[in-house]
């Protein structure tokens, strides 16, 4: 379902990890998810030195608006646009990495502050909300002001803007969500120290983000995967990456699982169907509204996820 929308800027990026400038290309595609440019071909390397993946060349940051349209990206309207079914099982997953998080802080949800960055309409917030953490208590950030107003106008603190910009003081949260965000980051090695300076001495950050592990991968590899998610995932992790990068920043690693990734198989299905020009109808029924088709992957997924296989990686770091 490619559109004649034209191509966005890109410029060639060093390793986010180690700064190096010696790769080899793992895969390469089209923006599949949201269409925002035409048949653009995007890549995704793997630095020589560390064995990190990013994407090179990546968008522009001026080119942001348009990859991340808050009338076409789904992150935006969660709430509206899932079925309850999808949205309450969303609620008990959250509920779960909360609830670890909540042990090995040692903290009850009254007396904890919380930033959930990349909030897209609050869904995290509303969970934390629902355990019992103020809305005082709770903030959101994320890039468009149409979004902030909505938090607000729900009784969360709104925050414009993206982390490595902001100014936030020192010491000043119990807690930071990044679920399905740190691999959209420019310097996720940057955004890291910044969430160490901020989080309180023994916080919490919670990192949900594709696994590059998974068993999945190795069928849609060169170009489909659900995880590569085209242009939008700059940096993609596995087990030892992330570890690496957390523990040289300041955190330690507290809790690692690979939790069911259902999305990402009916993305990756999504786009093999894409590319043999199924009607839309095939195409909708592999998608992340549809209860079934996830219900489906997630039977997939059970066995792999626990066994550290599944497409979805979830960190829990502890702030030394």
């Amino acid at each position: 379902m490619l559109n004649n929308k034209p191509p966005i800027t890109v410029a060639p990026v060093l390793c986010p990890n180690c700064g190096q400038d010696r790769y080899a290309v793992m895969a390469s595609g089209p923006d599949y998810d949201n269409h925002c440019c035409g048949d653009q071909i995007f890549h995704l390397v793997q630095c020589d030195n560390c064995g990190i993946h990013y994407l090179n060349p990546r968008p522009t940051v001026d080119t942001l608006p348009i990859i991340y349209s808050a009338e076409e990206y789904y992150s935006f309207s969660v709430e509206e646009d899932l079925s309850s079914i999808i949205l309450k099982a969303r609620e008990t997953r959250d509920r779960q990495k909360i609830t670890q998080a909540m042990s090995i802080l040692g903290k009850s949800p009254d007396q904890i502050k919380v930033l959930d960055i990349g909030t897209g309409d609050g869904q995290m917030l509303r969970t934390f909300k629902a355990m019992g953490v103020p809305p005082e208590n709770l903030y959101g950030m994320e890039l468009d002001q149409a979004v902030v107003d909505i938090l607000n106008k729900k009784g969360y603190q709104g925050i414009l803007g993206r982390i490595e910009d902001s100014d936030l003081p020192d010491a000043s949260f119990d807690v930071v969500a990044m679920i399905q965000v740190i691999e959209h980051v420019a310097d996720p090695k940057d955004v890291m120290r910044t969430l160490h300076r901020i989080l309180k001495p023994g916080g919490v950050f919670i990192i949900e983000t594709p696994n590059m592990d998974a068993w999945d991968r190795r069928f849609f590899r060169h170009k489909l995967w659900g995880g590569y998610h085209f242009p939008r995932h700059w940096t993609l992790f596995n087990r030892k990456t992330i570890t690496r990068m957390l523990n040289e920043v300041g955190f330690d690693v507290a809790h690692y699982s690979t939790p069911a990734a259902a999305v990402l198989w009916a993305w990756s299905v999504n786009h093999f169907l894409q590319e043999r020009k199924m009607p839309r109808g095939v195409l909708n029924f592999f998608s992340m509204n549809n209860p079934l088709a996830l219900g489906i992957f997630y039977l997939l997924e059970f066995i792999p996820s626990r066994m550290g296989w599944s497409a979805g990686m979830r960190v829990i770091a502890k702030r030394k």
